[in-house]
């Protein structure tokens, strides 16, 4: 595939998770699931936005909300240790 200089200029787009609007990726806050080597996994939350594994994102706007509702649970479909949702 031949690279062109747009493509660097494009906007990755993302969906938050809870209020199901597009945002740019740099307007979200990343959490992603790590697995760890002894097959249980760990949770971090992403600065980057490159990290390898599982991810959901939230809006700025949205994390008293999913603090709440505890949206992260749903999305990795297990529970997610409350230090995560202290970090938000």
């Amino acid at each position: 595939m031949l690279w062109d200089a747009s493509l660097l200029l494009m906007k990755v787009e993302r969906i938050c998770y809870v209020c199901r609007v597009k945002h740019e990726r740099s307007d979200l806050i990343r959490v992603y699931r790590e697995k760890k080597s002894d097959g249980s996994f760990t949770y971090k939350i992403d600065r980057v936005g490159n990290a390898n594994g599982r991810g959901c994102h939230i809006c700025k706007g949205c994390v008293e909300q999913a603090k709440k509702k505890r949206v992260l649970n749903r999305s990795f479909k297990t529970n997610v240790p409350q230090e995560i949702y202290d970090q938000l």
